[in-house]
């Protein structure tokens, strides 16, 4: 069994133009709470950090409560989305509903990242056992910890991202039922996605053309800061150490931060709700089929 892709994405932009307020306005609120946070908290880092020691106690502190902060807010955005789908006319408000239940957002984001991450491990564990046990020699031979690792980047950050999709449903049914708790929802996720995985994920694949804009934006600015710096000139007398220290210092800068985010503002304004509503839709489509076609969930 299918869902519609394209009536599902159909129904997400009429549900995003009868949002009101507007949803550039809410999705402009929500970067500005979070992109915005998190360059305030980059700068804050900057000027107190230790120059010997190149380690900030305050600018670590202020970063462990922003990335709790932001999956707070993500949920309220999630909320909003959901609220969008349902036609219930959701306002600014919906963006700091998370706070209500923070507790219960954040044991369900540790939850899943737990599960995801032992997931990983074991999955990653027998892939080596496997090949160490089936090419010992060509193993040992090309064995290097740092060759090791980027062979397994994009693998692994592709593993990741299929795991989460079976829990991307969490978020709403916590929201739908926050009296149940976050492994209820964690566990009712995966038990709603069981068989679906492949469909979510051609739905978030859709939506490539839009993310991969954003990423050339992304990368045309960070591209100038590195012509800027004279980055082509390193590389022709061959100085990898300044070439690794520009890289270093354009990827952290918090100016490049905010232009990257101003650049690429206006397809956010649009990529963000469409796929955030897109799979509220989703969730919507599948939990109606599980209600007529199977017992409830436990």
């Amino acid at each position: 069994m299918e869902i519609d892709r394209r009536e599902l994405k159909h129904r997400a932009r009429e549900a995003m133009g009868a949002a009101s307020p507007p949803f550039w306005l809410v999705t402009l609120v929500y970067v500005l709470m979070t992109t915005g946070v998190n360059l305030v908290v980059h700068l804050v880092t900057t000027m107190t950090t230790d120059p010997a020691s190149g380690f900030s106690q305050t600018g670590f502190f202020l970063s462990l409560l922003t990335v709790m902060y932001r999956l707070v807010v993500a949920f309220g955005f999630q909320l909003w989305c959901l609220w969008t789908v349902r036609r219930l006319s959701p306002g600014l408000g919906s963006l700091i509903q998370g706070f209500s239940v923070w507790g219960r957002v954040l044991w369900m984001e540790i939850l899943i990242y737990l599960r995801v991450f032992l997931t990983c491990f074991v999955l990653l564990f027998a892939v080596l056992f496997l090949a160490a046990a089936l090419f010992p020699n060509l193993l040992y031979q090309l064995y290097s910890p740092l060759l090791l690792a980027n062979l397994l980047t994009v693998p692994v950050s592709l593993l990741i991202w299929v795991l989460m999709l079976r829990y991307s449903l969490a978020p709403y049914l916590l929201a739908d039922h926050p009296d149940d708790g976050a492994s209820a929802a964690v566990r009712r996720s995966t038990e709603l996605m069981r068989g679906w995985t492949w469909e979510l994920f051609k739905l978030e694949f859709s939506f490539l053309g839009w993310m991969a804009v954003n990423f050339v934006l992304s990368f045309l600015v960070q591209l100038y800061f590195l012509w800027s710096g004279g980055l082509f000139q390193l590389i022709q007398s061959s100085d990898w150490l300044a070439v690794l220290s520009l890289l270093d210092s354009v990827t952290s800068s918090g100016l490049v931060y905010a232009i990257t985010a101003l650049v690429t503002l206006p397809v956010t304004l649009w990529l963000a709700p469409y796929r955030g509503v897109a799979r509220a839709g989703f969730y919507h489509e599948r939990l109606a089929l599980q209600q007529r076609n199977a017992p409830p969930l436990i």
